[in-house]
């Protein structure tokens, strides 16, 4: 058994209203907002939409990275389209000071990656797997509770 080889983030952030704007350690600005129907300004995404994004990024990267250790051909381009949802009265819900009727997290995360790639689609499917158990933002998002369902697909070029 290895010992653990950590890898550490850090970020300085400011909020006013309902924005928040973070500072990373390595240059990056992120900015998150809501929409003015919910208190913001509506000039940035949304966290959850963030977070999303986030899941996105982190299945494309690790998606690379197992086909290449694979030595797979590579992947040329996945096409993601995703869907999720959450009960609002999980945040929403009066009285504030008491637990929510329902869960605030996002419920249900479901969509398609559709893989560009010379590689068999056996192979998308060990990529999916893989990805599944090695992307550090789906396996939050899975340990969370929430339901992760993205179908991986070879397209047809």
């Amino acid at each position: 058994s290895r010992p653990p080889r950590w890898k550490r983030y850090h970020l300085t952030a400011v909020g006013h209203a309902c924005s928040a704007t973070s500072d990373m350690d390595d240059g990056y600005t992120v900015t998150s907002d809501t929409p003015t129907s919910a208190g913001g300004t509506g000039t940035a995404p949304q966290p959850v939409q963030l977070l999303l994004a986030a899941l996105v990024g982190c299945e494309q990267a690790t998606a690379h990275f197992i086909a290449t250790k694979l030595r797979l051909p590579p992947i040329r381009q996945i096409r993601f389209d995703i869907h999720a949802e959450r009960d609002e009265w999980g945040s929403l819900a009066p009285p504030v000071k008491q637990p929510p009727p329902t869960l605030s997290r996002l419920q249900r995360i479901t969509g398609t990656a559709t893989v560009f790639t010379d590689a068999s689609e056996a192979d998308v499917r060990a990529i999916a797997a893989g990805v599944k158990l090695r992307c550090p933002v789906a396996s939050m998002i899975i340990d969370s509770g929430c339901e992760l369902d993205v179908h991986w697909v070879k397209a047809s070029e």
